[in-house]
C-alpha cells in the first residue's frame, strides 16, 4: 500500500514540511544560501512541488505544476520521497540505481543534502502529527 492514497494528501504533508521547514531558521538559512529551485516531480500519485530560494530571502513553496523553471528538476515515486524525508534513502546511490532520475545539475541538489538533513526530524514530526488514516502506515 502506498504511504500517500492521492495527491491531495501528498501536498497537504508537503505543505507542512515546507512550512516548517521555512520557518527553521537555520535549516531556510542554509537553503536561501544556494539560490536553488528545485521542483520534485512524485509519481504514484502524482505531484509537482517547486522550492524556490532564487531571491535568497524567502523559500517559496508551489505544490502542482507552475511556470517557474527550475535549475534542478527531481524526479521519484512519493514513497521514495517519504524514505528519504525519514532518513532511510541515500539519494547517490537512489541516483545510480534509477530510483531518482535528475534533470539539471545534480551536484547542486546534492550539495544541499547536508543543509535538509535537519529536516528529517521535522518530517517525523509533520507525520506524527497526521493520523495512521491520513497517511497510510507512514509512522
Amino acid at each position: 500500500m502506498a504511504v500517500f492514497q492521492n495527491t491531495d494528501q501528498l501536498y497537504k504533508v508537503m505543505d507542512e514540511l515546507w512550512k516548517r521547514i521555512s520557518d527553521d531558521e537555520q535549516i531556510s538559512k542554509n537553503l536561501l544560501k544556494s539560490g536553488l529551485i528545485v521542483r520534485f516531480v512524485y509519481r504514484e500519485p502524482h505531484g509537482w512541488v517547486t522550492i524556490d530560494g532564487s531571491d535568497g530571502k524567502t523559500i517559496k513553496v508551489t505544490l502542482d505544476q507552475c511556470e517557474t523553471k527550475p535549475v534542478v528538476e527531481m524526479r521519484m515515486k512519493s514513497d521514495f520521497a517519504h524514505n528519504f524525508w525519514l532518513g532511510k534513502e541515500n539519494v547517490s546511490m537512489a541516483l545510480m540505481q534509477g530510483k531518482i532520475v535528475s534533470i539539471g545539475p545534480v551536484n547542486k541538489a546534492l550539495a544541499l543534502l547536508p543543509a535538509v538533513k535537519p529536516a528529517f526530524t521535522i518530517y517525523s514530526k509533520v507525520i506524527e502529527d497526521f493520523s495512521q488514516e491520513e497517511v497510510g502506515k507512514a509512522a
